[in-house]
């Protein structure tokens, strides 16, 4: 029997063969070319080994893989986490995909004699969150690789640009968030106090009743067109941010007696009440900075910049940002920056430092990219990437580089001077909104789902990944059988 198990392991007698499983061609399905791209980075030993060793150092760490309770081999959950985003799915989604679709579990896999298995969605969670970022980034360079040596093609243009992909909050008015922080803070509060046996959330009932009705009081006063609104508006929120205050030093009195009384406790409790402590002080901090936040803008009407606001008690890390575009000119998140190929593979991908504009990684990233794949001769960008230096420093990086420069007169100069490479780029630019849009809309960009900043950051990384497979998969589709619908794309290359 073959020792070509993805895990290096013997094949079950009634397991599949990878390769062997075949994709309707006459559907158009996502799913399909998706399937294809895996069965080719499969096919490929040398690929295969190392993006399974990548899953390996992430999945188990240190630990060994002869010992312990037998689990997912490393290539399903490769193949999960590929298919999680490369269709959009969210876990429920795809726990029926891995329960029922027949070709998906065959290329997890999974045999014949295995039909009952299950596929809960917390395990598929869990074993998905433990690839990191970084690791995913790996994986896609590999994956990007593959994709050039099936063209036999080495990338010669890219096309640059970024996009905001939004976190997973409401529209952060300092009433509501205020609101959310309390019913947190006493919520935890209330299990770190039963935990170690205080008395002081005895009234938690209340207090959440009460939350409640200042928080409607507040919101109501502040959408009021009535008489004296702006008067009710003030006491409403100063009620509130007055109730908050109580509630910070009630919870910070807890927390001292959570620390005297810990010794006390046996490990069990220890370790429910160092969890529920850690919340209740991330919950304090938050709501002792939007509560602020809420007096300063609506009591006493001081206009507070942006960098001493909190947009998110559960997501700290979100950012504002105006971009100015309708319909959405101000949205919540943080910019991702892209980078396609001639081939339609996104050679690069990655969330932007809070702050940092378009300007100031255009020369940045033309250098790693250069250094990265010395065939690259042009890169084009759009305006917002222009800055002086910008001009300057990119002719010096890369032979032809497309920056448009702003204002009418000195666009009509650039334009007149340029080479006939420079239109060619230029004309051809507007294709990595295309690519945006197939992100957002089919590998589900438009709007993180998965929670923290590194959580944001593997979000990114799988739907990139994912989109390089779907495209790998289409690639070697038109190669193999030219007529197939699975590997026809709306989609107008670079190179076109």
């Amino acid at each position: 029997m073959r020792n070509d198990h993805p895990d290096h392991t013997q094949l079950r007698l009634d397991g599949p063969v990878i390769l062997g499983v075949e994709l309707n061609l006459d559907c158009r399905d996502a799913m399909i070319p998706l399937l294809s791209g895996l069965q080719t980075l499969y096919a490929d030993e040398a690929a295969r080994s190392q993006v399974l060793e990548l899953v390996r150092q992430d999945v188990l760490g240190k630990a060994s893989d002869r010992r312990g309770r037998r689990g997912w081999d490393f290539w399903t959950i490769m193949v999960l986490a590929t298919v999680r985003l490369g269709l959009d799915l969210d876990y429920d989604d795809l726990q029926d995909k891995a329960e029922n679709h027949r070709n998906l579990r065959a290329i997890m896999g999974f045999g014949d004699w295995q039909q009952g298995k299950r596929c809960d969605w917390r395990r598929i969670r869990d074993a998905v969150c433990r690839l990191r970022p970084e690791t995913l980034e790996q994986i896609n360079r590999i994956v990007v690789q593959m994709g050039h040596r099936v063209l036999d093609q080495q990338p010669t243009a890219v096309r640059a640009d970024s996009f905001v992909m939004q976190t997973n909050i409401h529209y952060p008015t300092d009433i509501r968030q205020t609101g959310d922080a309390l019913r947190c803070l006493i919520r935890h509060g209330t299990r770190l106090a039963e935990a170690i046996g205080s008395t002081l959330m005895r009234q938690n009932k209340h207090l959440q009743k009460r939350e409640k009705s200042l928080t409607l009081i507040a919101s109501r006063a502040a959408s009021s067109k009535g008489k004296k609104k702006e008067e009710r508006r003030e006491q409403s929120v100063r009620d509130l941010v007055d109730f908050a205050d109580e509630r910070c030093e009630q919870a910070m009195e807890l927390l001292d007696q959570a620390h005297a009384r810990m010794p006390e406790l046996d490990i069990d409790t220890q370790s429910t009440v160092i969890h529920e402590r850690s919340r209740v002080c991330w919950f304090l901090s938050g709501l002792a900075m939007v509560a602020d936040v809420a007096r300063r803008r609506m009591v006493e009407g001081e206009d507070v910049p942006l960098s001493d606001r909190l947009f998110s008690v559960f997501e700290a890390h979100t950012e504002l940002i105006n971009r100015g575009k309708s319909p959405c000119p101000i949205e919540l998140g943080h910019r991702c920056l892209i980078i396609e190929d001639n081939m339609g593979y996104i050679l690069h991908a990655h969330v932007m430092a809070n702050g940092r504009q378009d300007r100031d990684v255009a020369a940045t990233i033309t250098r790693l990219l250069t250094r990265d794949f010395p065939s690259l001769k042009s890169i084009s960008f759009d305006r917002g990437f222009h800055s002086p230096s910008n001009q300057e420093r990119l002719p010096e990086l890369i032979e032809t580089p497309c920056l448009p420069t702003t204002g009418v007169h000195a666009a009509t100069e650039q334009s007149e001077a340029a080479s006939q490479a420079w239109h060619e780029a230029r004309r051809r630019h507007p294709g990595i909104e295309s690519a945006i849009g197939a992100l957002q809309s089919g590998n589900g960009c438009r709007r993180c789902r998965d929670r923290s900043k590194l959580g944001y950051r593997r979000y990114l990384a799988l739907a990139v990944l994912g989109r390089n497979l779907l495209t790998l998969g289409r690639h070697m589709i038109a190669k193999d059988y030219p007529r197939a619908v699975a590997g026809k794309s709306q989609r107008q290359l670079y190179a076109a």
